[in-house]
């Protein structure tokens, strides 16, 4: 994949005022696939450049270990202060920085960027493959897209395989909608660039770009070649989608635990209300994960009185445990899941399985049972999010390198997979085993 217990002494997390509290000073993040270790560095230093971002990380990591030293997370006094700083002397960094700036010969970065570029380097080394530094302009944009916002023009589209690229889903409202693109069609090129054998990352940067300009794209929509411009925009990426099935079923695909997740959750239960659904298929595959507040709160609305999930780490000593109230929505369900449901989506699993909500259906999911937090740097300094808990679900187990064992094992046919779950459950229902065994189940 590219881009997821025991019983200690309570605090329970339950109440408004508390959650308010906590998600004023600390951010809980819970991905797999869609966080990955960013890289640092770059191609071509020379061993005299390397040394000193080498050395610049080592010392800027002094500087935002200090800066750390005074941060608390959630306000909870939990996170561990770092000590034993006395016997650095971080004015060193000050030296370096005014000795390249005034003998290195040829071109020099500025202060800031080796600074950005030693911050980077310093994470990356903590061997934490969700660890990541970001500077104020990083992170704006990592919360866009978290948020769900990105900019763009509103399409998935396949990797290009020698033949052109298909577009999977063109989102409803979108630029691309707007500009005649449609599921299906084959994009061959970007503003006249053949992108046939592109790279997937290649594709994506001549599709891209900034907002308010356009692009156009030439694709197949059988033998038509056809040319459109498309604006490039702010697009909002809906996080459920969901219709009713055959026999009174509703069907619901939750994307991702983030943006307006839980709002677009909530309706889909009032769209189902109101069309008279007897049952549910919550299909979590695919979802990498997202908010931990997100995740609970929409297991809030389906569970009895009970727990949901509990954490434990640098954030929470003793164990937090998240819990829902006796209000819920009884209607019966199943939960569809692969080895790309990971995080978030294997804590709904985890909640749904063992309170005995619902069963699970599908292959094992990916086993990521940590959580990230992010914690503002004093000084407009940038952000850091690093891994400081673990996750347990009700029965105490930790899905880390394990993951959740559905109820029900389906595997999906090989040709099937990769295929985007909106596109297989619109396009090739009938051909989607894990899709079928729900209803069976349902049904049965």
């Amino acid at each position: 994949m590219e881009e997821n217990k025991t019983i200690f002494d309570t605090v329970k997390l339950d109440t408004n005022e508390v959650r308010a509290a906590a998600e004023q000073q600390r951010e809980l993040e819970i991905f797999g696939e869609a966080d990955q270790p960013k890289k640092g560095g770059g191609k071509g230093a020379g061993i005299l450049v390397k040394l000193v971002f080498v050395l610049l990380g080592v010392l800027i990591g002094v500087v935002l270990s200090l800066l750390l030293v005074s941060k608390r997370v959630g306000g909870l006094d939990n996170l561990d202060r770092i000590r034993n700083m006395g016997e650095y002397d971080t004015s060193v960094i000050t030296d370096l920085l005014h000795g390249i700036d005034q003998y290195h010969f040829g071109e020099t970065p500025t202060s800031k960027e080796l600074i950005e570029k030693s911050a980077h380097a310093l994470v990356d080394a903590m061997g934490d493959p969700y660890a990541a530094y970001f500077t104020k302009e990083e992170y704006e944009d990592y919360r866009s897209s978290f948020n769900g916002n990105y900019y763009g023009i509103g399409i998935t589209i396949t990797a290009p395989d020698g033949t052109g690229a298909r577009i999977h889903r063109v989102y409803e409202g979108s630029f691309a909608e707007e500009a005649g693109l449609k599921s299906g069609d084959l994009v061959i090129k970007v503003n006249g660039v053949d992108v046939r054998n592109k790279t997937s990352d290649e594709l994506v940067s001549l599709i891209k770009g900034e907002e308010g300009t356009t692009v156009d794209i030439t694709f197949l929509r059988g033998d038509e070649e056809i040319t459109t411009t498309v604006k490039r925009g702010e697009v909002y990426v809906k996080r459920v989608d969901r219709f009713m099935l055959d026999g009174d079923i509703g069907y619901l695909y939750l994307n991702s635990f983030t943006g307006n997740a839980l709002e677009e959750f909530k309706e889909a239960l009032k769209y189902f209300e109101d069309n008279g659904a007897k049952s549910m298929i919550v299909d979590l595959r695919d979802d990498p994960g997202g908010s931990l507040y997100t995740v609970v709160d929409i297991c809030d609305l389906l569970l009895p009185e009970c727990t949901i999930v509990s954490m434990q780490g640098k954030t929470t000593d003793p164990t937090e445990y998240y819990k829902s109230d006796k209000e819920m929505n009884d209607i019966p369900f199943v939960v569809l899941v692969n080895e790309y449901s990971a995080s978030a989506s294997e804590i709904f699993a985890g909640a749904m399985q063992d309170n005995n909500r619902a069963k699970i259906i599908g292959t094992k999911t990916y086993g990521k049972g940590v959580v990230q937090t992010t914690l503002t740097l004093n000084g407009d300094n940038g952000y850091l999010k690093m891994t400081t808990d673990a996750y347990y679900t009700p029965n105490g187990t930790n899905l880390g390198g394990t993951g959740i064992t559905p109820d029900i094992e389906v595997e999906l046919p090989e040709e099937y997979f990769g295929l985007d779950i909106y596109t297989l459950v619109t396009e090739y229902a009938e051909h989607d085993s894990q899709l079928s065994a729900a209803i069976d189940e349902l049904t049965k």
